[in-house]
C-alpha cells in the first residue's frame, strides 16, 4: 500500500509537488463543497472549484513544458 501511495504522488519516479498540492486542493474542495451543501441544501456551482483543484497540476505541466523546450533535462 505504502508504494502504491508513494507511486501515486510520483511522476516517472520522483516526487511531484504540482501533483500532491492538486490532491490537496482536492481534499479541501470536497471538503467546502460538503458544507456549502450541508448549509444551502443545494449543490454550488463547481467551475470555480475545478478550477481550484486543477491549477496546481496544470502550472507543474507547463513548467515541465517550458523547461524541455529551453533544453533542460530536469524538468
Amino acid at each position: 500500500m505504502r508504494e502504491w501511495i508513494k507511486k501515486l504522488f510520483s511522476e516517472s519516479g520522483e516526487a511531484s509537488m504540482s501533483r500532491t498540492a492538486a490532491f490537496i486542493a482536492l481534499v479541501f474542495a470536497c471538503g467546502w463543497v460538503t458544507y456549502l451543501v450541508i448549509k444551502n441544501g443545494a449543490l454550488p456551482d463547481l467551475h470555480g472549484i475545478a478550477l481550484f483543484v486543477g491549477t496546481p497540476y496544470g502550472l507543474g505541466k507547463i513548467g515541465e513544458t517550458i523547461a524541455k523546450f529551453q533544453g533542460s533535462d530536469k524538468a
